[in-house]
């Protein structure tokens, strides 16, 4: 097989490769999947997510936007600025329960720790009550 020959203005991997000294990752050190996972989440959903500033915590979260195999989530209790994407498959989202069932304990979003715990456990209430 040829090799296509680069045009000025075009990025070339061998000739960035042999710039900086660097040494490309092997094919076999990726495990994607040749098929991605399906994506049965729908605009609105709930689940359980790290929060992706303090990955310590455990959040709820809705699934705000879909594309493929992608989740654009947002922690309750936060806006639109700290909306973030996870495969369907991460291991850092979960299903609602998931959080108290293994021990743990839902926290408020980062930069919201602040809130009267009391309020913010209504808070969760509330939602929890929504869903259920």
């Amino acid at each position: 097989m040829r090799k296509p020959v680069p045009q000025k203005g075009h990025f070339s991997w061998e000739k960035y490769l042999k710039e900086t000294g660097a040494i490309a990752a092997p094919s076999s050190c990726f495990r994607q999947s040749l098929t991605p996972p399906l994506n049965e989440f729908k605009a609105g959903m709930k689940l359980e997510a790290q929060d992706p500033r303090n990955t310590t915590s455990t959040c709820i979260a809705t699934v705000v936007g879909l594309t493929g195999s992608r989740l654009r989530l947002r922690l309750d209790g936060s806006d639109n600025k700290n909306d973030f994407w996870r495969l369907v498959d991460s291991s850092e989202i979960q299903p609602i329960g998931n959080c108290e069932k293994n021990g743990g304990m839902l926290q408020p979003p980062l930069g919201k720790e602040n809130t009267l715990l009391s309020a913010y456990l209504a808070f969760y209430h509330k939602v929890l009550m929504v869903i259920s």
